[in-house]
């Protein structure tokens, strides 16, 4: 199983640097990935899917089914918002076109990226559909 190394300080460098260079010592052939920036916390990632919720559940209340396709299907169906339709359908596309480097989970997101994202969908929902979530979170701005 892949471990991690969280590297903030000179202290947890020296850490490191002394645990690869054991590691090394042990196996002879060692593959070190790294991430830069602090990825979006547990806190922020609990807010994202209640946000999600609470924008599917608007949706719903307000009339706007989600249309749905499939390859079976010869027309679109009708289906009620979740909170997966809205991460995947909403969240996702706003977060590709922002940040089209990182990968396809917003798991992937620094602290200071999940802000930008979601005042984009909620400006965009409040201007066009009348929608108005606020994102479940007093200080998701501040990383913590």
């Amino acid at each position: 199983m892949p471990e991690g190394y969280k590297v903030n300080s000179q202290e947890s460098l020296d850490n490191y640097l002394m645990f690869a260079k054991q590691l090394f010592a042990d196996k002879k052939y060692v593959t070190f990935n790294y991430k830069l920036g602090k990825p979006r916390t547990i806190k922020q990632n609990s807010s994202m899917w209640k946000f999600c919720q609470q924008i599917a559940e608007r949706c719903n209340d307000a009339g706007y089914e989600m249309q749905t396709t499939s390859p079976v299907l010869s027309k679109t169906i009708e289906t009620p918002w979740t909170d997966r339709s809205v991460m995947d359908n909403i969240w996702m596309p706003v977060q590709r076109a922002m940040y089209p480097n990182k990968s396809e989970s917003s798991s992937e997101l620094d602290t200071y990226e999940v802000s930008p994202v979601a005042e984009t969908v909620i400006r965009f929902l409040g201007e066009n559909y009348k929608i108005y979530v606020a994102f479940p979170s007093k200080d998701f701005k501040d990383g913590n």
